[in-house]
């Protein structure tokens, strides 16, 4: 029946159900790899989305529960509350040769702090090992971009029709910091915020000075600087 909810699981436009899996630090492990060839196996198809999250389709409604259960036997991250707040993120240290910072940690921080945190509106994440930003960490609402001795911090930036880059507004030199910061972000947007408009349109709206001084407050982003 349409509009039936199972938690973990949404019903598609054909009549078929949907399981999405999140990657804390976007990776699989083995036994979620082994369970997701089972399910293959069975007919499911396996998407991996733009989010480098894991979507699972043609799911029949009378397999759902089984398959839930399946996955969360062997570890599987499935998607029950939203936002989910995983950061898209590049490799980084130690694998990649440009870069200049890890990006796992930090993206599986962010995603265990935040997850479910509200919103007014959807907001992207992204963690970049060098400026380069393969992850789009310069294009999404906030993004972390590694130099050598931390996190530059980009605010604001979007994609779709009208595309726009995030502003710099300063840096972290840590985890810590950079979950603070971006628990400064989150209370301006919710602050400020309303449905159906991006972080980018806030700013526009009301500017970045109640953001900065929500930043201000936070003794321990002492190494804030709008100019880095």
């Amino acid at each position: 029946m349409a509009g039936q909810k199972i938690p973990g699981a949404k019903e598609l436009a054909n009549g078929s159900w949907a399981i999405s899996l999140e990657l804390d630090q976007g990776v699989l492990g083995p036994s979620v790899l082994l369970i997701l060839s089972k399910l293959a196996q069975e007919g499911v198809k396996i998407h991996p989305t733009t989010a480098q999250k894991i979507l699972l389709l043609d799911i029949p409604k009378d397999k759902v529960e089984d398959y839930l259960a399946r996955l969360e036997k062997a570890g599987a991250l499935i998607r029950k509350v939203s936002p989910s707040f995983q950061p898209r993120i590049c490799l980084g240290k130690p694998y990649c040769y440009l870069a200049l910072g890890e990006t796992f940690p930090l993206a599986q921080a962010i995603y265990h702090r935040f997850r479910g945190h509200p919103v007014p509106h959807k907001f992207k994440v992204a963690v970049a090992g060098c400026p380069a930003c393969c992850s789009w960490a310069n294009m999404v609402d906030l993004g972390f971009i590694a130099i050598k001795s931390g996190y530059k911090v980009a605010v604001g930036g979007k994609g779709g029709y009208h595309p726009q880059p995030g502003k710099i507004l300063g840096r972290v030199s840590s985890t810590e910091e950079a979950l603070l910061f971006m628990e400064a972000v989150l209370e301006f947007f919710n602050r400020f915020g309303r449905p159906r408009r991006r972080l980018a349109t806030v700013i526009e709206e009301v500017g970045l000075g109640p953001l900065m001084e929500i930043l201000k407050r936070v003794p321990a982003l002492k190494m804030y600087d709008q100019n880095v």
